[in-house]
């Protein structure tokens, strides 16, 4: 089984690799440019970087599951996250994809509470495992960065609560519409034809974006595609029309 792949194995992993100088100074303006851990003094940054490890994982690796210990927070050096809880009756809802320079693990870390949800990449990924007491001891010396600790965690309460909002006062085709938006604003690139979301998600992965089922995804996506909007390709979706989206997104949202 794949669970807890941070918190049994990582803090174990790559130890030499990371003391390397060339990926400890990669890993060290990492940290810099973090929101939280950048607001660290300098010599707690280093603490950070040689006792914490590094890991290469490849698409769909659990790190964790709802319930397991808290014992590390992951910093994504590179890839994609998804967070994701699941529902009584066994459907998955996406709280969050976390990227490059994004923290997450930290509420269980510091409320000394079981996980919350579970941790699996879209993307291969290269992280970093912090030992959860040496994060609470670096956030308990530095309060600037409990406090931005505090407006990330109320940051992704207010997310949560506006897409709960979302789920219960938009259509169905609103909300695939904000989530592809937003899949793009997250990653994505150029391409000829439009922007092109940089990674891929399975319509059922939609659904538990959007709170719809994989009957509504397909039938939005298919007449958007008739309309010129979208372009899908093995599994992929580029944004031929962003405006149009966009303007649909505003205009249903207008009260």
């Amino acid at each position: 089984m794949d669970s807890l792949v941070i918190d049994r194995d990582v803090l174990r992993a790559d130890k030499p690799a990371i003391a390397a100088r060339d990926r400890g100074d990669a890993i060290l303006n990492a940290i810099r440019a973090q929101g939280i851990l950048g607001l660290l003094p300098e010599r707690d940054l280093l603490a950070l970087v040689h006792q914490s490890s590094t890991r290469s994982l490849p698409k769909n690796r659990v790190l964790f599951r709802s319930g397991d210990e808290g014992r590390s927070v992951v910093l994504i050096l590179q890839g994609y996250v998804k967070l994701s809880t699941m529902t009584p009756n066994g459907r998955e809802v996406v709280l969050e994809i976390a990227g490059p320079g994004s923290i997450f693990g930290e509420l269980a870390v510091i409320n000394h509470t079981p996980r919350q949800a579970d941790a699996t990449t879209l993307t291969s990924c290269r992280v970093m495992a912090i030992d959860g007491a040496l994060f609470r001891r670096s956030l308990a010396a530095t309060p600037e960065a409990m406090f931005a600790a505090m407006r990330l965690l109320a940051d992704r309460l207010s997310a949560i609560t506006a897409r709960e909002m979302d789920w219960v006062s938009l259509p169905a085709p609103v909300r695939l519409a904000k989530a592809l938006l937003r899949l793009a604003k997250l990653h994505s690139a150029r391409v000829e034809d439009g922007v092109q979301i940089g990674f891929r998600l399975s319509q059922r992965e939609l659904g538990a974006m959007t709170g719809l089922i994989r009957e509504s995804i397909n039938k939005h996506l298919k007449a958007w595609r008739a309309a010129g909007w979208v372009e899908l390709c093995g599994g992929g979706v580029t944004l031929r029309d962003v405006r149009a989206l966009q303007d649909y997104v505003r205009d249903n949202e207008a009260p």
